[in-house]
């Protein structure tokens, strides 16, 4: 009897464990989801104290035009987009422990050479959970064709 008991206390046990995992994930998600929000709308404002707290100092970006950027390098060229908004659409974030993945899909409004201009590509964000929040580690952006 004892040995049926402990077995029900053990599967239950582990489906509680579960169960709290996939709730820490989720809230893991949903902060995530707010800062790419973050991260556009401080594009958007040319917010770089923003961005400087959520871009891991190490951050690695490949930009929708195929650069390879530090970010020091991408906050140059926030600074001195013409931007007007971004949007995120289909955004998934899949969470694995201290790491997060973040898929979607972008649209881009800016005015380059006094015309207005629309990009629109897919892209790819890594979080990492460091020192107490998530910064964005990489990113790749794939412009749609």
């Amino acid at each position: 009897m004892r040995a049926v008991v402990l077995a029900v206390l053990v599967v239950c046990g582990g489906r509680w464990m579960a169960s709290a995992q996939e709730m820490a994930g989720s809230d893991a998600a949903s902060k995530v989801i707010a800062l790419e929000n973050a991260w556009n709308r401080a594009s958007e404002a040319k917010d770089l104290k923003a961005l400087d707290r959520i871009l891991d100092d190490a951050f690695v970006c490949v930009s929708y035009d195929g650069r390879l950027l530090t970010k020091a390098e991408v906050l140059k060229d926030v600074k001195e987009s013409r931007v007007q908004q971004v949007v995120t659409e289909s955004l998934v974030v899949h969470v694995h422990g201290e790491t997060a993945i973040a898929t979607g899909t972008f649209r881009m409004n800016e005015v380059v050479r006094e015309k207005s201009l629309v990009r629109q590509g897919r892209f790819v964000d890594t979080w990492l959970y460091r020192n107490g929040r998530w910064v964005s580690i990489s990113s790749i952006g794939i412009p749609s064709e």
